[in-house]
């Protein structure tokens, strides 16, 4: 099956799609955060699910009435991929149960693997790095330079296509329906991973042509995969599609 992939693209999410860090990620933006600014804040009013780092950073300022500059953007997010490897150094990371199973076939089947996520990318790969996944996503688009998931997936495809995956067929992978409309606003299909925060309705209701708990079935992800490259379709599932 070497190469059944080639010219093809799989992107996938990170924080709950691939991995679980059990809040790290919340804990290191809000130490990077007090560092950077000099003022406490537990973020506590801030929903991190299907949000990019851009625009929490925004969301943040704009609560205490301050403008966004690209200063302070700089030093937060400097200071939180110090804040979050330091966390993760002593931390076991939760895979989703059969997501390096079902990465790795893909990546040994020749499919080109990006990311799009709303992680600045020190963090999106450190976080990758702790479960052994980092290698095998070569590009990607982040939440250092947009605020907006379907601007991430924009660039994602822009990478891919620097990477010399122009033209290829491409399905995306992800766990919140923000990644849903992602792939919706791309015009490519997008497959549902209802881990915790969404519930498998959410992510139909936001587009997803599949949906399963977790990629512990490696078989039939692959065959999702292979189904959604191949149709490139957006519509909405029926019922009898609705498997996992």
């Amino acid at each position: 099956m070497m190469n059944a992939y080639a010219s093809r693209v799989v992107l996938f999410d990170i924080d709950g799609t691939l991995l679980n860090t059990g809040g790290l990620g919340c804990e290191a933006f809000r130490r990077g955060l007090e560092r950077a600014t000099g003022v406490p804040d537990d973020l506590a009013y801030i929903s991190f699910a299907g949000n990019t780092d851009r625009r929490v950073l925004a969301q943040v300022m704009e609560r205490r009435g301050r403008e966004l500059d690209e200063e302070t953007v700089r030093q937060v997010f400097a200071l939180m991929a110090v804040e979050l490897e330091a966390l993760l150094a002593g931390a076991e990371v939760e895979e989703i149960a059969g997501a390096g199973r079902l990465v790795r076939e893909l990546a040994g089947r020749g499919a080109a693997l990006g990311l799009v996520t709303g992680n600045i990318r020190a963090c999106a790969y450190l976080k990758l790095r702790s479960i052994a996944l980092d290698d095998l996503f070569p590009f990607g688009g982040f939440g250092d330079d947009h605020a907006e998931r379907s601007a991430i997936a924009r660039a994602a495809m822009a990478a891919a296509r620097v990477a010399g995956h122009g033209g290829a067929r491409a399905c995306l992978v992800g766990d919140t329906p923000s990644d849903m409309l992602a792939g919706r606003a791309l015009g490519i299909p997008a497959l549902g991973v209802a881990s915790g925060n969404y519930t498998a309705e959410d992510l139909f209701a936001a587009g997803a042509r599949r949906v399963a708990r977790d990629f512990q079935d490696t078989a039939a992800w692959l065959d999702w995969v292979e189904e959604a490259l191949d149709s490139m379709a957006t519509d909405r599932p029926t019922a009898g599609e609705r498997a996992g």
